[in-house]
């Protein structure tokens, strides 16, 4: 239901493309599938009649805990833009057997958009050749030219999507966008590295350089933030925090990270103002409707002793959580109803 620090360096890391991958502006390869697990597609990238969708190609496997988190994301996807034109493809390069197995468990997500085995390696080779870590996406347009790769979970890529499905996506602008991401996925590199040797200048110095150049990511601002407190820097944080506050008002994602960031701080690193104004912006950006958001603002709730509005929120989330992820969120809200009633045998004890 949330990710912290470490988590999104992952996807970071995991998201960033080689050179052997098919690069933003490319023709898209071909998909080969052994089986169809569900559904076949419609129609396949580059074939007759693909010009009328479009495509989001996604590599997974059943054993990757990363993947089945964004199962549930591309759920939603599917339900809401299919009949758009959007055509969701999962990729596995395990056997039809294993993953078969897989989807049939009782607990398993739903996956209603099209899962295939592919076809002796054939497509894992010739999209993901130099791509290290899944899940990894690649969203394909109309005229079978990729426009954007990444993480599932990545927050471009509804947006890019949108865009890409209402015929307004600008593609010199997307090469530009995947400039910037080598250029500060080398510098995020070069920060672990100066990390790792406790060179805090050079390591000060890159993080500025990475705000520089995607100055509405989150990622740089929360690494500066730890790594002041982790060089005893303290002082500096008042004066930055200002600064994360006006980058990232009107950025939803990048504000609910920095929700969870603040969650994760040592309660004496915590900048309470800023946690309650992050949140709160987010839930008027989203008008009460993300059943993720609103588990995220319940949290916060129990943290400021708001427990009756926590448990208010989570019965507001419950029905609006995918099915997929219903039961977890009627735990939470079985936990907080718990924790008043155990205060409420407390204060009368």
């Amino acid at each position: 239901m949330h990710r912290g620090l470490t988590g999104l360096i992952a996807i970071s890391i995991a998201a960033s493309a080689f050179a052997g991958s098919p690069q933003v502006g490319d023709k898209a390869p071909k998909v080969k599938a052994s089986k169809w697990m569900t559904t076949a597609p419609p129609v396949l990238p580059g074939e007759k009649g693909a010009d009328q969708k479009v495509f989001l190609v996604e590599f997974w496997a059943t054993w990757c805990g990363p993947c089945r988190a964004s199962i549930p994301h591309l759920a939603e996807l599917h339900k809401k833009q299919a009949k758009d034109g959007l055509v969701i493809i999962g990729m596995s390069n395990e056997d039809a057997d294993v993953i078969d197995k897989f989807m049939k468990k009782p607990k398993a997500p739903e996956m209603p958009y099209h899962v295939g085995a592919d076809d002796d390696n054939a497509t894992s080779e010739a999209w993901m050749a130099d791509i290290q870590g899944i899940p990894h996406a690649f969203l394909v347009d109309k005229t079978n030219t990729v426009v954007w790769s990444g993480h599932p979970l990545d927050p471009q890529l509804e947006p890019t999507l949108k865009d890409v499905l209402a015929g307004k996506f600008d593609i010199t602008k997307a090469k530009k966008a995947q400039a910037d991401t080598k250029k500060y996925d080398e510098l995020m590199a070069q920060a672990r590295e100066a990390a790792d040797k406790e060179d805090s200048d050079k390591l000060f110095k890159l993080i500025d350089q990475m705000i520089a150049v995607k100055p509405a990511e989150a990622m740089p601002y929360l690494m500066k933030r730890h790594f002041l407190n982790e060089f005893k820097r303290g002082p500096e944080v008042a004066a930055l925090d200002q600064k994360i506050e006006s980058a990232l008002h009107d950025n939803d994602t990048a504000l609910r990270q920095l929700v969870d960031f603040q969650l994760e701080q040592p309660l004496d690193q915590r900048n309470a103002g800023m946690l309650y104004r992050s949140v709160t912006r987010a839930m008027e950006l989203n008008k009460d409707k993300d059943p993720e958001l609103l588990a995220l603002w319940a949290r916060v709730q129990v943290e400021m002793g708001m427990l009756d509005g926590a448990i208010q929120t989570m019965e507001k989330a419950v029905p609006l959580a995918p099915e997929g992820q219903r039961d977890e969120y009627k735990r939470v809200l079985k936990y907080l109803q718990d924790i008043k009633e155990l205060a409420s045998h407390a204060k009368s004890s």
